[in-house]
């Protein structure tokens, strides 16, 4: 009975589900991230103040953000066709995936309490690298999510995958050494190579 109900309010409200997933991913990703990727960890356990930003980022405004990108993807290419479905794909990487990470960068280093310098510097340090890494994952799993998934649960989908990738960017948020993706550094050395 209690789970009828349950079923029922999330048809009802279909973006709550989305926003409890996504609070519950985000901050998850951020303690992974913490626990075994980082080598403060061991000196000064987890840092909480992080994994609460994580959590209100990824609840309040990533989940939204993505809950309505994927309805509007939905509504201006409804049809399950091939050139949909690329038009969709294509249309998450060129538009919606730079500005979801820009806002992830914008936002975290926001709830950080850095100013408008520290924040740009951040984002043109790390965003380009973020993006490029982003297309070669992003694109097959978002190929697979508007073919293959149903239209409710797209978003859950996307947090349930994006589990790993916001394991990466919590990683990348916390670095203070540069990473440089690997599809950069191919067209670096490819386009070096031409002009040589």
């Amino acid at each position: 009975m209690a789970l009828s109900k349950l079923f029922s309010l999330a048809r009802r409200y279909p973006l709550v589900p989305s926003m409890l997933t996504y609070s519950v991913l985000y901050p998850s990703a951020n303690v992974v991230q913490q626990v075994y990727f980082r080598d403060t960890y061991k000196q000064t356990g987890i840092d909480w103040k992080e994994v609460s930003r994580f959590l209100i980022y990824g609840g309040l405004f990533h989940a939204p953000l993505v809950f309505n990108w994927l309805r509007l993807a939905a509504r201006l290419f409804p049809k399950d066709t091939i050139k949909h479905l690329a038009a969709k794909v294509f249309m998450d990487q060129a538009c919606f995936a730079p500005m979801a990470l820009s806002a992830f960068y914008i936002g975290l280093s926001t709830l950080e309490g850095k100013d408008k310098e520290g924040i740009y510097k951040e984002w043109r340090d790390k965003f380009p690298n973020t993006w490029a890494t982003g297309v070669c994952i992003w694109t097959f799993l978002t190929a697979i999510n508007f073919k293959f998934v149903p239209s409710r649960l797209r978003t859950v989908y996307v947090g349930v995958c994006g589990f790993f990738w916001f394991t990466f960017l919590a990683y990348l948020k916390s670095s203070e050494t540069p990473w440089q993706s690997p599809v950069l550094r191919l067209v670096n050395h490819l386009s070096t190579k031409s002009f040589s």
